[in-house]
């Protein structure tokens, strides 16, 4: 941004120096005493507005909002196409930010978010909401009571999302003068979350979809977390850039058909998994993913009234493949997607009987044939512990082996016996 300090103070004083020649010819042609009050009050004016233009100029600059960008990870700000970015999942977060003076550390305020009155009771978070059409000041993200920069102010920021009164995560400061980022602070919820199973796939596409579990569904929240982002008032982000995780799991299953089945009709009819815990209460202290034996921040267990499935029904035929090429190679028909959840992170044990089930056809010319399938998650040692902000794929091939008969005669048994006649026995 371009310094004008210098040269507008110049101009004042130009046009000061104007001034007082002015007021020495009128003081020689004796009109001082009608002019006098107009040219100290200009005089006045003229010194108020150099001193405001070289103070705002040298040390603020121009008053600069704070605007915000945010991400889910790393990537390109304002692309609601790309699943790098928060808009691609959610249109709203919730902002806390704090700001303390550089020299004085007793002087701090809560800009974004209320003050906590109590370390039970979280503030809650100023809503951002993503605009379609860029906001002519904010831009991308858009909140109520423009916030200024302070160059005499240290920051820091802290959201979570989406924005609803089915979420239940929110900022708990350690102390009643906490800043954000302080040790001590952290997310968790404020009562237990409960899933309801929602499932992407209720009916089967030939894509993962990702994106829907959001507060506008009523379904199972994404919920996700930032990292604290702080800022210097002094030489701050164009925007400030939030980093959200997904504090959640997914799972997602695919089936396909093999080379075997080609020309067969196989329909899954059901698929369902059973067993996973549904109710849980998050503290973001409790997280580490530094580690190979990742701890979540989630204690889990099953709900008084629990119901808990993941579950596909309806009749979708699988696709048939295609050979093609010299040699000939066969490519697999496109997997069909049947679940698409999201689940809480856990441990699953040998005991937790956690299962996916599945009920399909095969039909080859006239005839027709059910087949139930099974599956333990702990026979998987990838599925033994389901970790936070993971996304879990199994990738089912149905591949039976063809009844094929083959024919051979058992050799006659051979008895021999001799017999002589004519003679007497």
């Amino acid at each position: 941004m371009e310094r004008k300090g210098k040269n507008r103070g110049a101009t004042a004083f130009h046009q000061m120096r104007e001034l007082s020649n002015e007021f020495q010819t009128l003081k020689n042609k004796g009109l001082m005493r009608t002019r006098n009050f107009v040219f100290i009050a200009a005089t006045a004016t003229m010194l108020a507005s150099c001193s405001n233009d070289l103070f705002q100029n040298d040390y603020q600059e121009e008053p600069a909002v704070i605007g915000f960008t945010s991400y889910s990870e790393s990537g390109t700000r304002g692309d609601i196409t790309k699943q790098y970015n928060l808009e691609f999942y959610h249109n709203t977060f919730a902002v806390y930010g704090t700001k303390v003076n550089k020299k004085d550390p007793t002087k701090l305020q809560y800009v974004f978010g209320g003050k906590p009155i109590s370390t039970s009771l979280a503030p809650e978070g100023d809503t951002c909401t993503y605009q379609t059409t860029p906001d002519a000041i904010l831009e991308d993200w858009k909140y109520n009571g423009l916030r200024f920069w302070d160059k005499q102010a240290n920051y820091n920021f802290i959201a979570y999302a989406p924005v609803s009164d089915a979420n239940p995560i929110r900022y708990y400061y350690a102390a009643e003068d906490s800043l954000v980022g302080a040790i001590g602070n952290e997310f968790k919820t404020k009562e237990p979350y409960v899933l309801a199973g929602t499932n992407l796939q209720a009916t089967a596409t030939d894509t993962v979809i990702i994106k829907g579990f959001t507060a506008e569904n009523e379904g199972d929240l994404d919920l996700m977390i930032s990292t604290p982002n702080p800022q210097n008032g002094a030489t701050h982000s164009d925007y400030v850039n939030l980093v959200f995780r997904h504090i959640l799991s997914k799972i997602n299953v695919s089936v396909a058909k093999s080379e075997a089945l080609q020309g067969c009709t196989v329909t899954i009819k059901s698929i369902t998994i059973s067993g996973l815990d549904d109710k849980g209460e998050y503290y973001e202290s409790n997280y580490d993913n530094t580690s190979d034996s990742k701890v979540s921040g989630w204690a889990t267990s099953k709900s008084a009234e629990y119901d808990y499935n993941l579950t596909y029904t309806g009749t979708q035929v699988l696709r048939d493949g295609e050979t093609t090429g010299t040699p000939a190679v066969f490519k697999p028909g496109k997997p069909y997607y049947f679940i698409e959840s999201l689940v809480l992170p856990q441990s699953i044990d040998a005991l937790d009987q956690v299962k996916l089930t599945m009920d399909y056809t095969i039909k080859s010319g006239n005839y027709s044939e059910d087949y139930p399938y099974e599956l333990d998650f702990y026979e998987i040692a990838k599925l033994q512990n389901i970790y936070e902000g993971y996304n879990y794929t199994l990738n089912f091939t149905i591949d039976p082996d063809v009844i094929k008969f083959d024919a051979t005669v058992a050799a006659w048994s051979d008895e021999t016996i001799n017999k002589t006649i004519g003679k007497e026995d």
